[in-house]
């Protein structure tokens, strides 16, 4: 499997990282990835869960609510 390569600029790397992921997806099992997927999607609902703030505050802090 090739190895994610630094860009030059944002844009670059960007496209590198695209590359790269569009390459793993083919070259691994759907199961393998999508378990892969599945513990960072859980972990993000672990961490969401855990956060003492509320959703208002959450919203308070990103500017979307006043």
């Amino acid at each position: 499997m090739k190895y994610l390569k630094p860009g030059k600029d944002n844009k670059e790397e960007r496209l590198n990282f695209v590359k790269y992921w569009a390459n793993y997806v083919r070259t691994h099992s759907d199961k393998e990835w999508s378990r892969q997927q599945n513990v960072l999607i859980n972990s993000l609902m672990q961490n969401a869960k855990n956060s003492k703030l509320t959703k208002e505050e959450y919203l308070r802090i990103k500017g979307e609510i006043k």
